[in-house]
């Protein structure tokens, strides 16, 4: 017996998801390497780190079509955009323009948007299906 065939949105979600918990794991790896001295490497990685594992779960639980999935996208939403509105902070010594805070916040966003639009796609998935 095979199992249903998942819809191709949400292997897409969870293809991209995937992407988002391998960049987190890239961002932490690569500052904890690094250690360069014009950032302040360890929330940094703290951030990249906290981002992987969300995203790594939320990729999972959108495969997997669990019940959990919403709740994960949201909690990778929170972190994510979190994680971009505050990287600018990481930089020492250096003067952050208002352009910089502005794209900084507004890209934050987009991904919290763009994140709870699919937790609210797969909430209406998963009562179509029962």
């Amino acid at each position: 017996m095979t199992a249903p065939r998942r819809p191709f949105i949400i292997q897409a979600l969870a293809g991209l998801l995937t992407f988002y918990a391998m960049a987190g794991a890239w961002l932490a790896m690569t500052m904890a390497n690094n250690r360069d001295p014009r950032f302040y490497w360890i929330p940094l990685v703290i951030g990249g780190a906290a981002f992987a594992i969300s995203a790594g779960i939320a990729a999972l639980a959108v495969w997997r079509i669990e019940s959990r999935a919403p709740m994960m996208l949201i909690i990778c939403a929170v972190i994510g955009a979190t994680l971009c509105i505050a990287m600018p902070a990481a930089v020492r010594g250096a003067m952050i323009t208002r352009d910089t805070w502005l794209l900084a916040i507004a890209g934050g966003l987009l991904f919290a948007a763009f994140l709870l639009l699919a937790a609210r796609y797969i909430r209406l998935y998963l009562r179509s299906i029962g």
